[in-house]
């Protein structure tokens, strides 16, 4: 009996560390859309929404790890840009003061928290075109929620083209 504890317990040990769900990330992009910011209530912070429109917006989702012993640890981070349709690349830099493009990009935290919203406070994004249904992004970002916490973001990857209307 002895001889059959050491094999179980390192069994226990083993399985026991399969209960983490790894981190994911999400490039996609959708043609003929805008990036929107509603409200479902007049005091409660805008939150960016995809909607029908000419444009072209992409989404960068980071699904953080899950522990499955941890109830309602889900953590998702979304980072969004629009840019304007026919474009076959996209350059911004908010740190250089010459820089007078305007940027249409959005942050969004989804978990079982409170609800927030960022305002952009640093952004160096490029975007160049692969081809019709793949572009190549590179961004580091920062944003600001209203208690002035910073949640920067930075990725480099190919966003493909996403066809689903639940985008």
């Amino acid at each position: 009996m002895k001889k059959l504890i050491a094999p179980i317990l390192l069994l226990t040990v083993l399985s026991s560390c399969e209960k983490v769900t790894p981190s994911r990330v999400y490039r996609e992009f959708q043609k003929e859309r805008k990036l929107e910011f509603i409200t479902y209530e007049p005091d409660n912070p805008q939150i960016p929404v995809v909607s029908e429109g000419e444009n072209m917006v992409f989404r960068y989702t980071y699904v953080h790890e899950e522990d499955e012993d941890i109830a309602d640890d889900e953590l998702f981070e979304y980072f969004y840009l629009e840019i304007p349709k026919g474009s076959t690349s996209f350059t911004y830099n908010s740190t250089n003061r010459d820089e007078d493009g305007v940027i249409n990009a959005a942050y969004r935290r989804s978990c079982f928290c409170s609800f927030s919203e960022f305002s952009l406070q640093k952004a160096i994004i490029s975007a160049s075109k692969t081809n019709d249904n793949q572009w190549q992004i590179s961004f580091d970002v920062i944003f600001k929620d209203e208690n002035d916490q910073e949640y920067p973001l930075k990725d480099s990857g190919k966003y493909s083209i996403n066809t689903d209307e639940n985008f």
